[in-house]
């Protein structure tokens, strides 16, 4: 299992590869293309963990305890939180120039170093924390 791990470890990412690439040459129009890909996969990730964690929050009430107002709160939270997700998202320039910071911020994300997290939390967050 740890020479899995570590195996794993040193594969390169397709954002890393790209990278790469960069520091030795120009991207050419396919790898730019690529870049945008990997941008829109990376958001939509983001948004599918924002929809797991409303899911989760919601199966953990059970049917009999469920409040219709704190699903809609949920609900509500979540929403807010796309929001957020989407003006982090487009609040960039998808522009040439930009495309390095852009794989540069997934690459951090992904490893830990430079996480995204929504500013709004859902009910059971606040609940966990208190």
């Amino acid at each position: 299992m740890d020479a899995e791990r570590k195996m794993m470890a040193e594969e390169q990412t397709k954002t890393q590869t790209l990278l790469a690439i960069l520091q030795a040459r120009a991207w050419t129009k396919a790898e730019r293309a690529s870049v945008r890909q990997e941008i829109n996969r990376y958001y939509e990730r983001k948004l599918a963990s924002l929809q797991d964690a409303l899911f989760e929050a919601i199966a953990l009430n059970m049917p009999e305890q469920r409040n219709p107002f704190e699903i809609d709160e949920y609900i509500h939270r979540y929403h807010k939180q796309a929001q957020e997700l989407y003006a982090f998202i487009n609040a960039r320039s998808f522009s040439n120039e930009m495309l390095p910071r852009w794989l540069q911020m997934i690459d951090d994300d992904d490893r830990g170093v430079a996480v995204w997290q929504p500013k709004t939390r859902l009910l059971l967050d606040e609940e966990q924390k208190g």
